[in-house]
């Protein structure tokens, strides 16, 4: 099953979609998370890093695209247009 991680990139703090895989088969429930965002614009590895210098939590990780889309919405224009538009867009 497809689902959303939201990364906020470290030198934009302009937070990107990304996709990823669910894997149902391991408790708790984890997912993949792909290298680069849908946008294409952030890698994984820029994400924002806290004062410890460790990467900060996401906002959500391994949300439906339904559940994606409110949180999003949520955080309004901090989140990349391109990445937000592509759960909305009509499936082929």
């Amino acid at each position: 099953m497809k689902v959303y991680t939201l990364l906020k990139n470290g030198d934009s703090d302009e937070y990107h979609l990304f996709e990823g895989e669910l894997n149902e088969t391991i408790e708790p429930k984890t997912c993949t998370v792909a290298l680069k965002s849908i946008c294409k614009k952030m890698d994984k590895g820029e994400r924002s890093k806290g004062l410890d210098g460790k990467v900060t939590v996401p906002p959500f990780a391994c949300q439906e695209e339904a559940a994606a889309r409110v949180s999003c919405a949520q955080r309004g224009r901090s989140v990349c247009g391109v990445c937000v538009s592509s759960l909305y867009r009509t499936p082929d």
